[in-house]
């Protein structure tokens, strides 16, 4: 059998933990890797070469219907492989469908640890330390994380094997996309792949977006759609009509115009600031900057103002909004020491008129449909002012990075592993289980069943059929669109069968507001770009940045709610006043900007490159 090498060492980090030698890092990161480490050794290298003759003896087309190109293998092998994916089943060999499949498909014993984003970096470090790394595993933080296996020549070189190996990912517009993300300065020291993205494309159709302006439309119809065009005084008039229509939930709870979670502290509890505005504006702060730094969400380019020294950009703008709501007492007071779990639970009890986060926003509504015939709906605005939004996003280089351990002894069917889950046939079989079993192929086209779009999803259902597991660990979100069909991956959410499903009449009251056939046409007629990127990719900052940026962020999480809790705008403009002064008095804050819109600017041709890569993508979809 397989040495249990992922299982042992994680019950030596849970000793660990518990005897307070380790403990757990934040949240995931989802910025590139650094390219500031050595590359891989010239012995690891020349071995890597030499393993391109592999195992393999020649290349089948294997499921033959879909065009996935699967190299033929000869020997059963085991792989360890760490991932973020379902725990439904204990670590090691699983019993559901889906991973029997794979483990038919490319004759492997497939050992398989789930893990968390949050619980990994520590677990991954002690791995580190032994020198026993998994066949493949997933990076939280490959900024960091990458250039420490490099240093240990424990990250393997990709390129050698691309070509015969990943036949799938090499012949797909995506998947070279992908690739040639990972050869950009800030994520490889010389230009080779070491770093395998996961969920590329699009996490939602674009009616449910990551970050969005969500409003109860059912109450803002029963206003009479009153006026709703700008973010920073419109919408505030909107959540008190709406507020004032619903004053109590139904458990008789007081409702709000809309609530937060600073509770959570730095980076988690500012979510709001970050993400409330920016992208719905065409703009995304970057985080790894401290939030000095703003890029266009569609070709990245820099802005030329530094969000926390500009009192109108969009971060003040978003602590100002939720100033003025607080004033006027749309703002739920318990915010400021409520975490996101308490926040999400009062959403979904209709204690709120406006959220922010779409999942959240999908969760409430799922809520409210218990009830039959309750047309109680969170919907997405349009851009409210903005020219451009992160609507239809593509994250072309995958969300999730993973990475080969240099030293396994099966570097071409890590590969094949990695390029055969990376399909969109794989991907649909990912999120929905075998073909047969809960959709079929109807007219050139995958079909949810009656039955699928009744079940309830949850980790026993993901045992039995296999659906979900590998939701983290495959090659497309669930909203991406698979070109051969024009189908969104997800049939159980995304597909026009689970759509209708699901419509209301307070969703086609929103349809028919805007005078569009469908929900998704409404974003793409309101808005003119409604198609986003983030093309940059930005390594560890060198010398003193990285620390003045993590000053920044400790000094902007313990201060900024006290411009939230200002019971004036006098008092609010000097506070944010006095802050901004601080940063750069203090806390070099202009210098940090500087640091890394240069570095953005440095990007200019790689940016171009992909964008060009892009374009040449949506063009084609679009024909």
């Amino acid at each position: 059998m397989k040495k249990n090498t992922v299982t042992k060492m994680l019950a030596v980090v849970v000793t660990i933990a518990m005897l307070g030698g380790l403990t757990a890092c934040g949240s995931s990161s989802k910025e590139p890797a650094s390219g500031s480490a050595a590359a891989t050794g010239e012995a690891t290298q020349a071995e890597a070469e030499e393993g391109t003759a592999g195992d393999a003896a020649g290349t089948d087309e294997a499921a033959a219907d879909s065009g996935v190109v699967i190299p033929h293998f000869e020997d059963r092998v085991a792989l360890d492989v760490v991932a973020f994916v379902g725990r439904g089943e204990a670590d090691g060999l699983r019993s559901d469908p889906v991973t029997k499949y794979i483990e038919d498909t490319l004759n492997i014993d497939l050992y398989l640890t789930g893990v968390t984003e949050a619980d990994w970096p520590s677990q991954l470090s002690a791995m580190m330390a032994d020198g026993d790394l998994p066949d493949i595993f997933l990076l939280s933080d490959p900024t960091k994380q990458l250039p420490m296996l490099l240093e240990s020549a424990s990250a393997l070189n990709l390129e050698p094997y691309l070509e015969e190996y990943a036949p799938n990912t090499m012949n797909d517009p995506a998947g070279k996309m992908m690739i040639e993300a990972q050869r950009m300065a800030a994520n490889s020291p010389d230009g080779n792949a070491y770093l395998w993205g996961m969920c590329k494309g699009s996490w939602d159709d674009g009616t449910i977006p990551t970050c969005g302006h969500y409003i109860r439309w059912d109450l803002y119809k029963e206003a009479g759609y009153p006026k709703l065009e700008s973010y920073d005084e419109d919408l505030l008039d909107v959540m008190e009509a709406m507020q004032a229509l619903e004053p109590e939930t139904a458990d008789g709870q007081k409702t709000y115009g809309c609530g937060a979670w600073f509770g959570a502290g730095q980076g988690w509890g500012e979510w709001v600031f970050t993400f409330g505005l920016g992208p719905q504006e065409g703009v995304n702060l970057i985080e790894t900057t401290g939030r000095v730094l703003g890029v266009s969400t569609v070709d990245s380019k820099p802005l030329e103002n530094n969000q926390l020294t500009d009192p109108e950009g969009i971060f003040w703008r978003a602590v100002r909004f939720y100033n003025k709501a607080n004033q006027r007492g749309l703002l739920d007071p318990d915010s400021f020491t409520m975490t996101s779990d308490i926040y999400e639970e009062n959403l979904k009890a209709g204690k709120y008129m406006f959220n922010v986060p779409g999942w959240m926003s999908g969760n409430a509504n799922q809520e409210f449909n218990k009830t039959e015939g309750n047309q109680k709906t969170f919907i997405s605005m349009p851009s409210l002012s903005g020219d451009a939004e992160d609507r239809f996003g593509n994250m072309y280089r995958g969300e999730r990075q993973y990475v080969v351990n240099a030293n396994t002894e099966n570097p071409e069917r890590c590969v094949a592993l990695l390029d055969f889950v990376s399909t969109y046939e794989f991907s649909r079989i990912a999120w929905n289980g075998l073909e047969g079993q809960f959709w079929n192929v109807e007219d050139g086209e995958a079909v949810p069943t009656d039955d699928y779009l009744k079940v309830t999803k949850d980790d026993a259902f993901g045992v039995e059929t296999g659906v979900n597991v590998y939701h983290h660990f495959c090659g497309f979100g669930n909203g991406t669109i698979d070109p051969d069909d024009g189908v969104a991956i997800d049939l159980y959410q995304f597909s026009q069968k689970a759509l209708d499903s699901k419509m209301n009449d307070t969703v086609k009251d929103f349809i028919s507001h805007y005078g569009q056939e469908t929900q998704a046409d409404v974003y793409r007629a309101e808005t003119p770009v409604t198609d986003a990127g983030m093309y940059i990719s930005f390594g560890d900052p060198e010398g003193d940045i990285a620390s003045y940026v993590n000053e920044i962020n400790a000094y902007m999480g313990k201060n900024v709610v006290t411009a939230v809790a200002a019971k004036s705008d006098e008092e609010f403009e000097a506070t944010r006043t006095k802050m901004i002064e601080e940063l750069q008095k203090n806390y070099h804050v202009d210098e940090v900007f500087q640091y890394f819109y240069d570095e953005a600017v440095a990007q200019a041709d790689d940016v171009a490159k992909l964008v060009e890569m892009n374009n040449a993508i949506k063009a084609d979809r679009e024909q």
